[in-house]
């Protein structure tokens, strides 16, 4: 097989694709995410949308990008108002001010988790101690960092 075939197929298993929205929107932050080897961040502005994009044009985005958006506005994103499986995900930082430690830390204990997959068209809170997946039918898988 061609090398950039490889490295394509590679990438694709090896990386959660982010696209991390404006509130997380941070040098520390980004950096702290980038040091993440199996995370691949880009901005909603590197991603082709203004700084002023609605939540609903964003979560729409995340199919046709194929990222999942990365945020910590739980309460006008979530899986109450973005029904799981009708997006190509989304990953809630659940805490009221993220710091890129906060960021950095349940970024990498999910990155390792070996669940990191199941984030990819459903609703992830991100807690200190676990991630909750929110899936089709309100099914929820727990995973325990």
């Amino acid at each position: 097989m061609p090398k950039t075939f490889l490295k394509r197929l590679f990438t694709h298993t090896k990386h959660l694709k982010v696209m991390v929205d404006y509130d997380l929107v941070d040098a520390d932050i980004l950096t702290a995410l980038k040091k993440i080897g199996a995370v691949n961040v880009k901005t909603t502005i590197e991603c082709g949308y203004s700084q002023g994009a609605s939540d609903k044009v964003l979560v729409a985005g995340t199919q046709a990008k194929r990222r999942i958006l990365l945020t910590a506005n739980y309460n006008d994103i979530n899986e109450r108002l973005y029904e799981p499986c009708f997006h190509g995900g989304i990953i809630l930082i659940n805490h009221s001010r993220p710091t890129s430690d906060i960021v950095y830390k349940r970024m990498k204990a999910f990155s390792e988790s070996g669940m990191r997959s199941q984030a990819k068209g459903h609703v992830t809170y991100l807690n200190a101690d676990k991630a909750i997946v929110h899936k089709l039918n309100k099914e929820r898988i727990e995973v325990v960092f």
